[in-house]
């Protein structure tokens, strides 16, 4: 089956599943298109820490970044004001 030539149906009825098989060829599509587009701009959500251990390593890591960036702010400061 080419595109230039179109399909020569015989009856109402071959028409009719012909379209049914594009509908779901379409609504396959649009699922697959809607999947790849939440798994893109929707990321999955952290989990919540649910032991203290859990919660106390998420506490750690964030102090950590903050003095990173607080040391990093400073040393970018020293640097470009006090020449």
């Amino acid at each position: 089956m080419t595109e230039e030539e179109p399909l020569k149906y015989q009856s109402l009825l071959a028409i009719h599943a012909r379209k049914m098989q594009l509908n779901k060829e379409i609504q396959r599509s649009e699922q697959k298109i809607k999947t790849t587009w939440d798994s893109i701009f929707h990321p999955k959500a952290d989990p919540v820490p649910n032991t203290p251990a859990q919660r106390f390593l998420s506490l750690a890591s964030s102090s950590v970044g903050l003095i990173d960036g607080a040391l990093l702010g400073w040393k970018l400061y020293k640097k470009f004001i006090h020449k």
